[in-house]
């Protein structure tokens, strides 16, 4: 694999290189009196077939000139030119950019003076997290964080400072800096123009300075153009078609990022964690991106404040609300509806944002089956006060339900499945200095899974409450500093009956997990050396506790209970002291590629448990990590290399290598309901994981896109499993391709298109089948021996605005089909029925005789149109 990147990687650079020697080397005949460097630029266009891309402002400004060549390379004349107009140029492919030239900065100074404050949408009063703010000419800059703060220490002097956000107009300030200052600065949207494009040419420069290993942001504006299930686009879907990311199936939540479990994902909304992201199993995710602000996704490298999981992040900030007018937006169609209202508390000092979501399936059913009650929801809302200067409280709330039952009744019990995710979070941004930004997070964030069977309710859950404290130190415009600390509490419920009065049923077992603590410390450095070279480390120290009341099984080498432990409230059972750290490097080859690498160590202490794949399982636990289940470990190696091919277009490719250790398995056939021996069903073992992603995006224009390809293999080895021998993990995919089209056909009509393909799931499936006592008994051979069909599916939408442009009240009607051409894609494969004569396939009323047991699929989803009015204002 990784000589396979390298090959790959040769071939780009030479080709690069070979393309920027063929352009400078064209000859050119130039004989202008009196020109401007426009018309001069238009003749060498013209002669030697090169184009050009500026800023018509840059170019207008400069003088006249004569200019005679005679048959000289196109490298000596525009060495020529600059050194005339005082600019630089550089090649992207076939294309030359004019640009001013970098302007000389003392990198070191003996004194520094800091300007800092935030980059806020000026219509709106939103931060912009990952804004930009860079001296004019030069490469020397710094960027917001994801409060929209930024800090940068220069020498005195006069500076021009260019402020800008992509899809933002920029700004430009002239400072004098004599003494530190605080400066707020308002973005505009923006229309890309032709006097823009080597605006939007240098933000993916920027982009590309900035990323680190393994980084996908996700903007949500490009996230809401996904073709809609049902009328709503979401967060499982719009992971789909990233690479490196593959999910399971139609109706599944289920998402593994690079050889990883589903458990080994963190999803944080505003700071707190989301331990099912998922409405009616998996067809709808919890987070929309019309609530989203920004959504940033990693897959290596993760930062060390947010460690806990070892295959990936996805870190998602809500809206902050309009701190200068009343708006609101919604959609209904048959299935769903939702609407949100936000606006000022106090105009400029305080804001609010709600969110309220529904199902609708109640006209589907209730003609026959009255009694049912299907539904799910969700409610969002934020505020946020901008105290003063310095200070600033944000709370954040979410709740999302999803409820199956059939209503109670004299006749009936209430039965069915419900579960709820629930979090609260109350944050301070504090800023001590013009250099020293602070981050205070408390948060409560809880999930119950609720299985009524018309007796005591069976019930599994995870509860935690956190207090973090981050400081960001912006030591000079080539060094931050981030350091801090944070102390969560675990309350775990592993599934248990719960009466609704009285005590527990004592014939009825009771499964302990106790409670745990994790405390931790980190610190993280980022390191500008040069123009070309850039490093980042980071370390973290966690503190594992697994503590009382608790009862511990101890068991021998077949698995049989060899003695118990009690632990008393609070008492501590074990204690893990692990360190996590990352070391990442980039070097630029030039202005628009880039090499990056990394190295991580991770350890995560809270684990799923589930032994189905289907995604309509009913029973999943959350265990923690103590005597019998020591905490899952990883370390994950990354190269990379990006680049600009165009103003508009890049490259990415990424090749890993991840090592697993202590990964969770189940004995065959095993019982994790009400099983306080559950530990005794788990085997542990490790995983081995390695791939290659290719990537090409258009991010701007009309038509605008990526298409991926991402090759992963991850094999288990688990010594009591499969006879010891390696073995696929469920979730190897060895091919995945997706390609997202959006095209902007008028300023009303947009049209977008998703495919998505891989290679089907790894199933163990039998290998023979003999008869016992008139039983039909299967014989299986090594585990995942076999593999479900490949998935592919196309979605299409059709949006059409129905408002003229630049009007206030703004209304759309979007006609979204999920599955355009029907494909039929196998959640699960049956070996329990046979093909009678007249070619049926039926389930057995008995087996007397020689017919062939058939394979069946089932499948989840077919072809699913929806037509969805929004509207906003």
């Amino acid at each position: 694999m990784l000589r396979l990147f390298l090959l790959i990687l040769g071939m780009l650079l030479s080709l690069t290189v070979s393309s920027q020697e063929d352009v400078l080397q064209k000859k050119v005949t130039l004989n202008l009196k009196n020109a401007s460097l426009e018309e001069i630029l238009q003749k060498i266009d013209n002669e030697a077939g090169v184009h050009f891309s500026y800023d018509s402002r840059l170019v207008a400004s400069r003088e006249k000139t004569d200019l005679v060549v005679d048959n000289k390379p196109l490298k000596n004349v525009l060495e020529m030119l600059c050194h005339i107009y005082n600019l630089e140029y550089q090649v992207v492919r076939q294309q030359i950019v004019i640009k001013e030239a970098s302007r000389k900065v003392e990198k070191t100074p003996k004194s520094r003076i800091t300007i800092s404050g935030h980059i806020r949408d000026k219509e709106s009063g939103e931060t912009l997290p990952g804004a930009t703010v860079v001296i004019k000419g030069t490469t020397i800059g710094s960027i917001s964080n994801a409060y929209g703060f930024y800090s940068l220490s220069l020498a005195p002097g006069k500076y021009i400072l260019v402020y800008s956000f992509v899809g933002y107009e920029r700004v430009k300030k002239d400072v004098t800096l004599e003494r530190d200052k605080q400066v707020n600065v308002g973005l505009e949207l923006g229309t890309l123009s032709l006097a823009e494009i080597v605006f939007e040419y240098d933000m993916q420069l920027e982009e590309m300075k900035k990323n680190h290993t393994g980084y996908l942001p996700l903007n949500p504006s490009i996230a809401k153009r996904f073709p809609e299930f049902a009328g709503e686009s979401g967060l499982i879907s719009s992971l789909q078609s990233l690479s490196g990311i593959q999910t399971h199936s139609d109706g599944s939540s289920f998402f593994f990022v690079r050889g990883g479990n589903r458990d080994q994902n963190l999803i944080l909304v505003d700071e707190a964690p989301i331990y099912n992201p998922a409405h009616l199993f998996g067809f709808y995710s919890v987070i929309i991106p019309d609530v989203a602000k920004n959504i940033s996704i990693y897959k290596a490298d993760i930062p060390v404040d947010k460690s806990g999981r070892l295959s990936s992040l996805i870190d998602i900030q809500t809206r902050d609300g309009n701190m200068k007018s009343f708006g609101t937006e919604g959609l209904i169609n048959p299935l769903m509806y939702r609407f949100s209202i936000e606006g000022p508390i106090v105009k400029d000092n305080a804001s609010f944002y709600s969110s309220y979501r529904r199902s609708n399936f109640g006209w589907i059913y209730k003609g026959e089956s009255p009694e049912a009650d299907l539904y799910f929801l969700n409610f969002n809302t934020k505020l946020n006060w901008l105290i003063n200067d310095k200070n600033r409280l944000y709370y954040a709330f979410f709740y999302g339900k999803d409820n199956y039952t059939n209503k109670e009744s004299e006749e009936a019990p209430l039965t069915g499945l419900v579960w709820h995710n629930f979090t609260s979070t109350l944050r301070w941004n504090h800023i001590f200095n013009s250099r020293l930004f602070s981050n205070a997070t408390l948060y409560v964030s809880d999930y119950n899974y609720s299985l009524l069977t018309g007796l005591d309710p069976w019930q599994s859950g995870i509860s935690d409450i956190t207090f973090k404290y981050d400081f960001s130190y912006y030591a000079s415009p080539e060094k931050t500093i981030q350091f801090g600390l944070s102390l969560t509490e675990h309350e775990i419920n592993p599934g248990n009956m719960s009466p609704e009065e009285g005590e527990q049923n004592p014939y009825i077992p009771t499964v302990s997990a106790g409670k745990a603590s994790l405390a931790g410390f980190y610190y993280s450095r980022e390191k500008k050396i040069n123009d070309k070279w850039s490093w980042k480390a980071g370390v973290r120290v966690p503190v594992w506790n697994h503590k009382g009341p608790l009862l511990v099984y101890n068991f021998d080498d077949n698995y049989n209970v060899s003695d118990t432990l009690f632990f008393n409230e609070r008492e501590n059972a074990k204690t893990y002291i692990n360190l996590d750290w990352r070391i990442s490097g980039k070097y630029l080859l030039n202005d628009y590629s880039s090499l990056n690498a990394s190295i991580g160590n991770y350890n995560q202490y809270l684990h799923l448990i589930s032994n189905s794949i289907s995604p309509l399982s009913s029973f999943e636990i959350w265990m923690p990590s103590g005597k019998n289940i020591k905490p899952q470990k990883a370390r994950q190696l990354t190269f990379g290399y990006r680049s600009l091919m165009s103003y508009n277009i890049e490259f990415l490719a990424n090749v890993y290598y991840k090592k697993m250790l202590n990964q969770i398995e189940y004995v065959n056939h095993a019982n994790i309901l009400l099983n306080p021996l559950l530990e005794g069903e788990l085997r542990f073992g490790e995983s081995n994981s390695y791939g290659l992603e290719l990537s090409l995006r258009k991010t701007k224009g009309r038509l605008n896109g990526w298409i991926n390809y991402t090759y992963s293999r991850v094999y288990n080895l688990f010594p009591d499993l499969n006879s010891g021998n390696p073995y696929p993990a469920f979730y190897d995919r060895p091919h995945d391709f997706s390609a997202f089209f959006s095209w902007q056909i008028t300023q009303r009509i947009n049209m977008a298109a998703n495919w998505v393909y891989h290679t089907g799931s790894a199933i163990t499936t039998p290998v023979s089948f003999y008869y016992y006592n008139d039983n039909l008994v299967p014989v299986y051979g090594e585990r995942n021996n076999d593999r479900l069909p490949d998935y592919h599916r196309l979605d299409l939408s059709l949006s059409v605005k129905l408002n003229k442009p630049h009007r206030r009240f703004q209304h759309s009607l979007t006609l979204s089909i999920y599955n355009l051409y029907n494909r039929h894609n196998a959640v699960s494969v049956n070996f329990n029925k046979v093909e009678t004569q007249d070619g049926h396939i039926v389930v057995p009323a008995n087996l007397y005789g020689t017919h062939n047991v058939m394979s069946t699929k089932n499948y989840m989803m077919g072809i699913m149109p929806s037509l969805t009015y929004k509207y906003k204002l």
